[in-house]
């Protein structure tokens, strides 16, 4: 197995295996002993990435849904620009 692990990426890496492209998360509890949970499994790096926009976009709150599409056209953007 192999990872994609990338500063852009903040607390998410993808696991690349034969079959698929598996999205993490490290979380970090107040007991101070980090895991990795997994969010997602997908067949290309694009869903994976995709994955990752979507599960941040969930982190937040919007006070519009002009705010949320903003927020994400600005994530999406700055993966396009690093990654796609």
């Amino acid at each position: 197995m192999n990872f994609i692990k990338d500063p852009l990426l903040g607390e998410y890496f993808i696991q690349v295996d034969e079959y698929n492209y598996s999205v993490y998360k490290t979380i970090m509890p107040d007991s101070g002993t980090p895991y990795d949970s997994c969010i997602g499994h997908c067949r290309s790096l694009e869903s994976a990435l995709n994955k990752i926009v979507d599960n941040k976009m969930k982190q937040g709150s919007y006070t519009s849904i002009k705010d949320y599409i903003i927020e994400l056209r600005n994530i999406k953007n700055e993966f396009k620009q690093h990654f796609l």
